[in-house]
């Protein structure tokens, strides 16, 4: 029998990522439909950590065939998987861990499909490419997924080397899940707040009003309020501005207490440096409303920039001022004292949250929609986050390669023989290599012993060819660098190893799941790992 208000069994499950990224997040997660191209190891660790939360479903393409190379480092394999088709095998035991997750595979390449049925790409949440795909693979690909707004995830795993490379056109984030969200309007306090601080006031300083214990049990927003007053009365109406001045209100608030050991007083003496800011519209949000799909809305607008535009429209009516969070920190006070206040932020958040819908549903009219576009829920969410949102607009494949990877971020960073960038030449060396032997043998530099020198060779003047098309002066001096990090890959072979494998697994599941939830905030572009040094990188090209 089921006790009311008792956690489901899914709940029970999925405890712990459900206070990560709520309900929502998982619904999300619940519905992708993931893409694996190939069933590496750091592409099954992947997916390994996709199944577990719950993803929806996903689906592996590859067209090899289990080999022993294959049982060392891929521990989703055994025995029993020599000889048929990794995909099959990779897909079996995935779906054991999670029995809601539906698995499918596909034996084919990735290449085939492309050809044969390009359109079913874009019936994907999100796509991963692993393994050893030539280029012209994957820029198809990014051609297909970037203008759909399909994030594609390019990781190559080699040896101790790896990079992941986020190929998206745009994402809005609203619950970048900042440490707090709190906004307690000490400068600019709404009416209700003033007033508790007006009925408050008379009694603070008053022994006679008040005992030692209510004294060291006010809420401590109440003492910086009614501190506030009394500074600028004698300072021109003008709260503390500067570090010098903060100071000086602190001896101030210091100067108010009955006792030395009042934890309210000190509270709000920490408070000050923190929460003694002017209102303003923080950059990133300044941002998203400057935007042009913020300002020129259409019927075809996505939510975000509805909401978005709203908000802005509110903070013009109100001085600047974005929709107040109505979170309240935890404090030392009385139950009754904290709770009248609490609910003094949560009427002003109601409010302001009821002005916004408002704004909404008119915005919606004049679009020529219904209104019942967009829940309450949503523009809650935005609302109480309105000074966090971050808006990701990110390079295709095709512009980076085709383009120009913004040479100065490789030029900067040539010089210096320990950066990541050399990684990063490496393995696009490597990459062009594999693309190079395509149509021949199709085995990565350094598989073979008698060829490493050549391979060797190979690689380098891919990474001149490289450096050479973006116009970036090069030397054996500025080189170094590139030729260890080379080295380093081709001594790998093309193999996986696999406790990198599996970190890069844990990695890029991470990133995917920030981008299908909309939550926290992901990688931008690029990032490069040597798991030599324990060094990770991140680049914009």
């Amino acid at each position: 029998m089921s006790v009311p208000g008792a956690p489901t069994a899914k709940e029970k499950k999925y405890d712990r990522q459900l206070r990560l990224w709520g309900a929502g997040g998982q619904e999300a997660l619940e519905t992708a439909h993931i893409l694996l191209i190939n069933a590496t190891a750091a592409g099954s660790e992947t997916l390994k950590n996709l199944v577990l939360p719950g993803i929806g479903r996903f689906t592996i393409v590859d067209h090899a065939v289990v080999t022993d190379e294959d049982l060392g480092t891929n521990f989703f394999l055994d025995d029993s998987s020599i000889g048929l088709p990794r995909a099959q095998k990779t897909c079996e035991l995935l779906c054991e861990l999670n029995p809601e997750v539906q698995g499918n595979f596909i034996s084919d390449t990735i290449e085939n499909i492309l050809k044969s049925d390009p359109e079913k790409i874009k019936d994907f949440t999100t796509v991963i490419a692993t393994g050893d795909i030539p280029t012209s693979t994957l820029l198809a690909l990014d051609a297909i997924l970037y203008p759909l707004d399909i994030p594609l995830f390019v990781v190559k795993c080699v040896g101790f080397t790896v990079s992941c490379r986020l190929a998206l056109a745009e994402h809005a984030i609203v619950e970048t899940h900042p440490a707090s969200t709190v906004d307690l309007r000490l400068f600019n306090p709404f009416p209700e707040l003033s007033a508790l601080v007006e009925e408050k006031a008379s009694s603070m300083d008053d022994k006679e009003k008040m005992t030692t214990h209510e004294h060291g049990h006010l809420p401590y927003v109440l003492i910086l309020l009614q501190a506030l007053n009394d500074w600028k009365s004698t300072h021109d109406n003008a709260p503390p501005s500067n570090y010098s001045q903060k100071n000086e209100f602190k001896k101030l608030l210091r100067s108010k207490m009955w006792n030395v050991d009042e934890e309210n007083f000190e509270e709000a003496i920490a408070a000050v440096l923190p929460h003694f800011n002017p209102p303003s519209i923080p950059t990133d949000t300044k941002a998203v409303f400057q935007d042009d799909k913020c300002q020129n809305l259409t019927k075809d607008s996505a939510k975000f920039w509805i909401i978005a535009r709203a908000i802005k429209e509110f903070t013009e009516k109100n001085d600047g001022l974005l929709p107040l969070p109505g979170a309240l920190p935890d404090m030392k006070a009385e139950s009754k004292d904290y709770i009248r206040l609490q609910n003094i932020y949560k009427t002003k958040a109601r409010a302001d949250l009821a002005a916004v819908v408002g704004i909404v549903q008119e915005l919606l009219k004049g679009l020529g929609l219904d209104g019942g576009e967009i829940a309450e829920s949503e523009v809650e969410t935005f609302c109480k986050h309105a000074a966090y949102v971050k808006l990701i607009r990110g390079r295709s494949l095709n512009e980076e390669y085709e383009g120009s990877p913004r040479a100065r971020v490789i030029s900067s960073d040539l010089s210096d023989a320990t950066s990541l960038i050399h990684y990063y030449l490496g393995l696009r060396a490597y990459e062009a290599f594999i693309s190079e032997e395509k149509n021949t043998q199709h085995i990565a530099p350094g598989a073979e012993d008698s060829t490493v020198e050549a391979d060797t060779e190979k690689l380098n003047k891919h990474v001149t060819e490289l450096l050479d098309k973006l116009s970036i002066t090069h030397s054996p001096e500025l080189l170094e660098g590139t030729e260890k990090a080379i080295g380093e890959i081709v001594r790998a072979g093309g193999g996986e190893l696999h406790n990198i494998a599996s970190l890069t697994g844990g990695v890029v599941a991470q990133e995917v799941i920030k981008v299908i939830t909309k939550q926290y905030i992901p990688m931008n572009n690029t990032v490069v790992f040597d798991g030599i040094s324990s060094r990770t990188q991140v680049y914009q090209f």
